[in-house]
């Protein structure tokens, strides 16, 4: 065991000391979380202005006065859309939807037929997509008046166009509020994981191949296993070194977010961020394993590089399936991976309880991942020095 902790002790100080490590450490540690906390908080604020603003752009309103009027008693300002408004929202120069109301509105309305009105909108504008939503309730406020004004005219209620009476009852539970918010929040964690260690299991692999360090290294009176966990346990805990600092961080990192509505969604406990960590620790462990495994095959560093950029691929690509499934989660999700452990996540983070039972499926594959991985470092090092 002292053997093992002497070379973990000395693969970890390898690690610090290279400088593309340690970038890699500062900047997930330092800039990651707050950087992701920045750009919720900008999403949201910019979702909230688009939907509340009372401001709309209509072109042909001279057209319906009766709706102008109803516009102007809702509290909307209006403005007049420019010529070019079609050739604005594809340049993104006019960021809201254009209502368009053709030359005889009035006159159909006055004749009891049904006028036509356009939402002009850019599918690749955003912020226009987004003001749609307000404008179409907006205009089915005005059809609604004034089919009552019709009907009250003519000595009929206007409560007969009320045929069934719809009520809701949310179940919704105030944390799912910002569910997407907080997936966004494990999606992070998942990526700072998988790239946080990635350098120095390359080093630590085909980085000693490269340099023609391995092979003296495996020549001394040493078995190949215990090189294989001491270099295991360096980049281990280096990975959750980085995770910890991560799920850490965000304490601070709320104080970057603008908006308030984010940073309630965003207030978590200390138990709920410890629980966190102890989540992502099985599958930190496996990471790193199968991170060396996959290097060690590597006869170069940039050959390594490559290979486990696959893993940095993928882990996002695997943790959006969940994304894809309609209902509940299967229970295979339990068992893969990444997903059991976003789903966890979720969990955590949406105020659920969490109980052992949760925890063992994916405790146990990551198990059997670090110990196949391993087993394969420690067979590929004593082929290398065959």
């Amino acid at each position: 065991m002292k053997v093992i902790l002497l070379i973990a002790y000395k693969e970890l100080m390898d690690a610090l000391r290279d400088k593309r490590t340690m970038l890699m450490v500062f900047v997930i540690t330092l800039f990651g979380m707050p950087f992701m906390m920045v750009i919720l908080s900008e999403s949201a604020n910019r979702y909230e202005t688009q939907v509340e603003k009372k401001v709309i752009w209509v072109a042909g309103l001279s057209h319906a006065p009766e709706l102008e009027n109803y516009v102007l008693r809702q509290g909307y300002q209006i403005k007049a859309a420019p010529a070019d408004y079609e050739q604005q929202l594809q340049t993104k120069n006019l960021i809201d939807p254009v209502l368009v109301i053709d030359d005889n509105f009035e006159d159909k309305l006055a004749e009891g037929e049904r006028p036509v009105v356009t939402i002009v909108m850019d599918v690749a504008n955003q912020d226009s997509q987004t003001g749609v939503a307000p404008l179409r309730r907006l205009l089915q406020g005005f059809a609604s008046e004034k089919a009552g004004l019709n009907l009250a005219m003519r000595g009929v209620s206007a409560d007969i166009l009320n045929v069934v009476e719809v009520r809701e009852r949310h179940l919704s539970r105030t944390a799912d509020s910002g569910a997407q918010l907080k997936g966004a929040l494990s999606l992070m964690l998942m990526l700072t994981m998988v790239s946080a260690g990635l350098y120095a299991a390359i080093d630590t692999s085909a980085g000693e191949r490269e340099r023609g360090s391995l092979e003296p290294l495996m020549m001394n009176p040493v078995p190949s296993w215990a090189f294989t966990l001491g270099k295991w346990l360096a980049v281990a805990v280096l990975t959750m070194m980085v995770v910890v600092f991560s799920v850490l961080s965000i304490f601070p990192a709320t104080f970057l977010v603008r908006n308030e509505t984010v940073r309630i969604m965003l207030q978590f406990s200390a138990s709920e961020l410890l629980l966190l960590i102890l989540v992502l620790l099985p599958l930190g462990l496996a990471i790193a394993a199968l991170q060396i495994a996959i290097a060690i095959n590597g006869k170069s560093h940039k050959e390594a590089q490559a290979r486990c950029t696959l893993i940095v691929v993928a882990a996002p690509l695997v943790s959006m399936v969940g994304l894809f499934k309609q209902g509940a989660d299967p229970v295979w999700f339990k068992w893969v991976p990444l997903l059991a452990q976003n789903q966890l996540m979720t969990k955590i983070l949406n105020n659920e309880v969490v109980g052992v039972a949760d925890m063992l499926a994916p405790v146990l594959t990551c198990v059997l991942i670090t110990c196949l991985a391993l087993w394969y470092v420690s067979r590929k090092m004593r082929r290398i020095l065959m």
